[in-house]
């Protein structure tokens, strides 16, 4: 008889077969063992937090919400959009525990769609997964390259002034360097991705303590406007739209929930630890990043935004701690930022794979072919270093607002890839009862259609949101939001290739059995 365990969000179920080995879960499902599976407990949670990387993701996004509207649109889009994302958080961990498979939400869609439908629906959500999947690694990389640049500024004092061009350049061997280092084994990643949490969790500390310690008393913004004060410099009349365009940090932040879910087929009892470690990440990046949102607004009174460096926290960091101390902490942002992008790449290159291995990418047969030497992909790896590349070719133009198309894309193209199954969900198992869902180890029992729900509702309001301009009038091309039209262009050129041609042959995840 199985047992149950409640909890304030979800039902954990013991049911019989659970501790069935990963193998025989995975057969059950039509897949082979391809992978080795090296991660354990820590590695995997490590995995999931280096993924957020709160400690690099907020230094990366902040001046989206603070130079929108000011340090309310800040704390409160963190908060509300923290709340909310949970429900997406566990909305796939769910569906993860039960479809334990290195294609994530992409491999889950076979089991939670009528079988007509499984080609069109595995189709579209493989393409939006793999293009989000994309847009955030090579997001991730130019954050870094961004912060590379902030750091050769302030150690100058402000004389090497690096052009788009040069930022550009750092950000493609911050990519060369990931694709070096993800041309690894599984057993070597997994070792590297142990320490991940540390390095993330005790940067977060060192920025909070060393703002708060060393703030004079003129930089100190009063509590009430922490919370309170709105300064709209979008151009956009309504403050409240100004306000919510700060939802970009936190949903760029927390997207790449099915991360775990990529690398389960190289986890120890992925069905439990996989999910587990989607909700633990989620609420704790949650929680942190609150936190460090208060301290860097909290110490940012009186201080011209975003300064010479081009980056607002670079900027209260160095009028806090100084010059030493920023290049301190920045070298710590820098090392999570390339935990972010490592993590990214993997979980990136096995969902590449997946899509590859079922014949739902150009040269499918080729980007499909599994080094075992090494137990990885390698080719999926590097394909999408060239991807990468040509995105930041955004990079170059003067105004900076191009190329925060990438983080909006990656934050639209991977949540609609998460809430199209969940969607399916809800109305083929919870409404019509059409189809039989048997929940993992983790399930959320009669409150899953109500989570499910709140996930597709959100990410629909979210989307309006990111798609827009952050600056209104738009009157230039460099000031347009690319995320629309690289995500819609790039769908419609796939399910055009589907309709004349892949609906021939393309069946859905079939699995390699």
């Amino acid at each position: 008889m199985s047992q149950e365990t409640k909890t304030d969000f979800a039902v954990v179920k013991e049911a019989p077969g659970i501790f069935n080995s990963d193998e025989e879960v995975l057969a059950r499902l039509g897949y082979r063992q391809e992978f080795v599976r090296e991660f354990g407990s820590l590695s995997t949670l490590s995995f999931a937090f280096s993924i957020m990387g709160v400690a690099a993701s907020i230094p990366s996004t902040f001046d989206t919400p603070m130079l929108s509207a000011g340090p309310s649109s800040v704390i409160w889009c963190w908060f509300i959009g923290s709340i909310f994302c949970m429900s997406i958080a566990l909305s796939i961990a769910e569906i993860i525990s039960a479809f334990p498979v290195s294609g994530g939400m992409y491999s889950a869609s076979k089991f939670l769609v009528p079988e007509a439908q499984v080609p069109l629906i595995s189709w579209i959500v493989g393409w939006l997964n793999t293009l989000g999947q994309v847009a955030g690694f090579a997001s991730t990389d130019f954050a870094c390259a961004r912060m590379i640049a902030a750091m050769g500024i302030l150690a100058t004092d402000g004389d090497w002034n690096p052009t788009p061009a040069v930022i550009v350049g750092i950000y493609v061997g911050v990519l060369l360097l990931h694709g070096i280092i993800n041309t690894s084994s599984t057993k070597t990643m997994a070792k590297i991705t142990q320490s991940f949490v540390f390095f993330n969790a005790g940067t977060v500390l060192a920025i909070i303590i060393s703002l708060f310690v060393t703030v004079p008393d003129n930089q100190k913004l009063p509590i009430k406007d922490i919370f309170t004060s709105v300064t709209n410099n979008t151009g956009y009349t309504s403050d409240f739209l100004a306000i919510m365009l700060g939802l970009l940090s936190v949903c760029w932040t927390m997207t790449d929930y099915d991360a775990t879910g990529h690398i389960a087929e190289e986890t120890h009892r992925a069905a439990i630890r996989g999910p587990v470690s989607i909700i633990v990440a989620v609420g704790g990046t949650g929680i942190m990043g609150l936190i460090l949102n208060v301290a860097f607004v909290a110490c940012s009174n009186n201080i011209v935004l975003p300064g010479a460096t081009g980056l607002s926290t670079v900027e209260i960091l160095y009028n806090n701690v100084g010059k030493q101390g920023t290049m301190a902490i920045l070298f710590f942002i820098i090392v999570v930022t390339n935990f972010i992008g490592i993590s990214a790449l993997q979980a990136n290159s096995r969902m590449v794979f997946a899509f590859a291995r079922d014949g739902g990418l150009p040269l499918s047969w080729f980007w499909s072919k599994f080094n075992d030497r090494l137990g990885v992909p390698i080719r999926s790896v590097w394909v999408i270093i060239v991807i990468s590349v040509l995105m930041g070719l955004l990079g170059l133009m003067k105004d900076p607002t191009a190329v925060n198309a990438i983080f909006s894309l990656a934050t639209v193209a991977m949540d609609w890839s998460y809430i199209i199954p969940i969607a399916y969900k809800v109305y083929y198992v919870h409404i019509r009862g059409t189809l039989a869902f048997q929940p993992g180890p983790f399930s959320m029992g009669r409150w899953s259609p109500i989570v499910n729900t709140i996930a597709i509702l959100w990410t629909v309001l979210v989307s309006a949101i990111l798609i827009l301009p952050t600056t209104y009038p738009v009157l230039t091309v460099s000031q347009m939001n690319f995320s629309a039209p690289i995500t819609v262009g790039v769908m419609l050129l796939a399910i055009v290739w589907y309709v004349l041609d892949a609906k021939k042959w393309y069946k859905g995840p079939t699995g390699n059995l």
